[in-house]
């Protein structure tokens, strides 16, 4: 049915099984599109491509995955539908505008929006004039503009390559902006804390690891006429921004004190340090751009606005 595009059969064929696996949901996206519904498509090509019901892990007796390869397809089939789903631009280096002049606002690191936002509350301060509110009311209407560096490096967030014979720049698969991997690493060392055993008390170094998750939806490809040189240069100067009217932000601990085992003290003892790993979660509210553009000048590559729906 998917091979003869009968989209309708195959629609009925699948919601038939009652099962949820990412080959369902790919089927039900390419059936969308194929009616003329490329907001839905979108939407099913993205729970392909995130959904931990994978089609490798029914392989046993069948190849449940009929030849697909995910999460690239469903990745690859929501780029070609961007277009359906808003405004895209894209410059060449040094050629875009400058990100704070086509955001209107300054950029905030995406590990700052954990910082409490007092600026955020509408409850009027005693001591704010009219004038100090309004201006205050006025910005927080704006939204807030969250930005991370793109991993590059890593071949399962933003895939780049560089087509010598085209004197081509190709950027693809990002999917740090789908939500299935992390969009940012962070690793530092935090306050130590003190233990104590039977003869001495010692301070031990906390070591911490952050991963960010952005949970949207949406994919960047790109090529750019560059030469070598140049895109050797971009490679490790990209960022990303996300224009929202809020984040919300969720911080789950995946090893901290909570979650250690019972012997936890007496092994950070003598080890003299300590790891905790946490997993923050940022959620857009209303995304209303999302650019790319490269730190070294602040001038943007790509620039992507939602439909307004």
């Amino acid at each position: 049915m998917y091979d003869n595009k009968n989209w309708e059969e195959l629609v009925k064929g699948v919601v038939s099984k009652r099962f949820v696996v990412n080959t369902y949901y790919f089927y039900l996206g390419a059936a969308a599109e194929g009616l003329g519904y490329p907001v839905a498509a979108h939407k099913y090509y993205e729970l392909a491509a995130k959904t931990p019901e994978k089609c490798t892990d029914y392989q046993t007796w069948t190849d449940s995955c009929v030849g697909f390869k995910f999460p690239d397809e469903a990745v690859g089939r929501m780029a070609g539908l961007v277009g359906a789903m808003g405004e895209e631009k894209s410059w060449l280096p040094g050629q875009g505008p400058i990100v704070n002049e086509l955001v209107g606002m300054s950029p905030t690191a995406i590990e700052n929006l954990l910082e409490p936002k007092p600026g955020n509350s509408p409850v009027r301060d005693k001591f704010e004039t009219d004038d100090e509110y309004n201006a205050r009311m006025g910005k927080m209407g704006k939204g807030l503009f969250a930005v991370a560096p793109l991993d590059t490096k890593d071949s399962h967030n933003c895939l780049t390559t560089y087509d010598h014979a085209a004197g081509e720049y190709k950027i693809s698969r990002c999917l740090a902006l789908v939500g299935g991997l992390p969009l940012r690493h962070r690793a530092f060392e935090g306050s130590p804390i003190r233990l104590a055993n039977a003869i001495t008390s010692r301070d031990i170094r906390r070591d911490i690891r952050e991963d960010y998750y952005y949970t949207g939806s949406y994919v960047w490809n790109q090529s750019i006429k560059v030469s070598r040189d140049e895109a050797k240069a971009l490679d490790d100067d990209l960022m990303v921004g996300i224009v929202a009217q809020d984040f919300g932000v969720l911080r789950k601990c995946r090893s901290c004190d909570s979650g250690r085992g019972p012997n936890w003290k007496d092994e950070a003892f003598v080890r003299g340090s300590l790891n905790d790993s946490w997993m923050i979660t940022v959620r857009p509210i209303n995304v209303q751009r999302i650019v790319v553009y490269r730190r070294l000048d602040s001038r943007v590559l790509y620039s992507f606005s939602p439909n307004k729906s």
